[in-house]
């Protein structure tokens, strides 16, 4: 299992403030990574400044309260505290997002073509600090990537793991959010944008990755629900997410 560093053994500095208005059990967990270049250390004895180092940019230049996430993970499989449960984000880019959802940085980054290697432990890592969220914080069983939140390609290589299921604690396939998605949409889901994804790369639709389940989502979920003998209802609950993540 991975191994947990206090925001006291990584030299933390005080927050400026902590704001416990969050409601994470209508949200989940997002899982970030750093940068659009790659990032990851190779020895860990430098995790902990790097570390150090994202807190004082979030506080000295984007005069943040504090370290934006929940937790961070390294390559070696240690899972850093941030902000910690039951404190609002700052990582979403929505303040639906940061009301909602609590964060989990890997420690990595790249682009398409350079990404850093996601290790075992990273994932270990990560799976450790959702299971923290869940079983310490309250958060729903939801799991998505900052791109189902925002205009970004966070979090990198990191978000087929996300899709995959495999940062989920104990495996298996990605759980339900807990939200049925329909038409006309009672209200926006970031898990939607996950749905949308899925459904594209690994089934060859081509809908919008846009977090919004509109006439397009509901046509596709159709169709998918005819090609697999599923009642056809354009909702994706709890049946429908499962054949479209097994």
């Amino acid at each position: 299992m991975a191994t947990f560093v206090t925001r006291a053994q990584w030299g933390a500095r005080a927050p400026r403030e902590v704001s416990s208005n969050v409601t994470p059990a209508q949200g989940g967990v997002v899982v970030h990574h750093v940068d659009a270049v790659r990032v990851a250390r190779t020895n860990h004895a430098d995790c902990a400044a790097q570390v150090r180092g994202i807190q004082n940019h979030h506080m000295d230049t984007r005069g943040w309260a504090d370290i934006a996430y929940s937790h961070l993970a390294c390559v070696h499989g240690y899972l850093f505290e941030g902000r910690g449960e039951y404190v609002r984000t700052a990582a979403q880019g929505t303040t639906q997002g940061n009301d909602d959802w609590y964060a989990v940085c890997a420690l990595t980054g790249g682009t398409s073509s350079n990404y850093d290697t996601v290790t075992a432990q990273l994932v270990d890592a990560v799976r450790y600090g959702v299971n923290r969220l869940r079983v310490s914080g309250g958060a729903a069983r939801a799991i998505t990537g900052h791109r189902d939140h925002h205009a970004t390609e966070c979090p990198g290589a990191l978000y087929a793991r996300v899709l995959s299921g495999e940062v989920n604690p104990g495996g298996g396939p990605l759980p339900y959010p807990g939200a049925s998605f329909r038409q006309p949409p009672t209200f926006v889901h970031a898990s939607v944008a996950t749905w949308q994804y899925r459904m594209n790369t690994r089934f060859g639709y081509a809908l919008s990755v846009d977090g919004q389940y509109g006439p397009g989502s509901d046509a596709a979920c159709r169709r998918f629900q005819t090609d697999r003998g599923l009642t056809v209802d354009g909702i994706v609950g709890p049946n429908t997410w499962a054949a479209t993540f097994a």
